[in-house]
């Protein structure tokens, strides 16, 4: 079923150790977008900013000022916006459109939801930096206020490990993998850290869909199709 769909594109899919803009993790990421475009979905992606500046960082450098790393961070991801829509472009895609929440019109368009709804609706894609414009929300919190302002009834985020589990499966053998989850369930679980609490607060009262998966096409692809063998659905 094509259907509209919202990415978290988070900063360290777009940068690795060596390049704090990586071109093969931004084309892997562009790969998504592509094969979801060709399916027939109307794709919209909320840019985080992590490879460029985190906030937890730059707290345990000593820097205290937590708005002023909220803008930094902001800033960051219209950086990755930039990068993406040109990476974009480069495999063909010439529709796209890169918004921005706080104010940089030498650069990109103020996010309008009129303009970004007429992109959208007509196959363009649309990219939104900036966070929300205003410091103290996550880019979690800040990608499911999109969806739903967008009418997207669901959420991917694409990360390391291919769905939710039960505990973090990077230190623990053990855990074990969640192909169905409830909202109450992951709110309930202080073990379960896949999108922080108020984003997935808000998208259980929106009844927003979230999707947890690995970044490749045909993860994401098989999970909008309802396959949870490649990832996690939490409704």
């Amino acid at each position: 079923m094509q259907q509209r769909v919202m990415l978290k594109i988070s900063g360290e899919q777009l940068g690795s150790d060596e390049y704090t803009f990586d071109l093969n993790y931004a084309t892997r990421v562009a790969s998504v977008v592509v094969a979801l475009q060709e399916a027939g979905h109307k794709v919209a992606c909320v840019m985080g900013g992590g490879n460029v500046v985190r906030g937890s960082k730059l707290h345990a450098n000593g820097f205290t000022n937590q708005v002023i790393a909220d803008q930094m961070g902001m800033l960051a991801t219209v950086q990755n916006g930039l990068f993406l829509a040109e990476t974009l472009k480069q495999q063909g895609l010439n529709n796209i459109r890169l918004y921005s929440n706080i104010p940089v019109e030498s650069v990109c368009e103020r996010f309008s939801y009129q303009n970004a709804e007429v992109l959208l609706s007509n196959g363009g894609v649309v990219l939104i930096a900036g966070g929300l414009g205003k410091p103290g929300f996550t880019t979690d919190t800040g990608v499911v206020a999109q969806a739903f302002e967008l009418h997207c009834p669901i959420v991917i985020k694409t990360t390391k490990v291919d769905g939710v589990y039960d505990k973090d499966p990077e230190h623990h053998s053990d855990a074990v993998r969640y192909e169905r989850i409830a909202y109450s369930d992951v709110l309930a679980n202080k073990h379960i850290a896949v999108m922080d609490k108020a984003a997935m607060a808000f998208a259980a009262d929106k009844a927003i869909t979230i999707g947890i998966c690995q970044p490749n096409p045909q993860d994401v692809l098989a999970l909008l199709g309802g396959d949870t063998s490649r990832g996690t659905l939490v409704s």
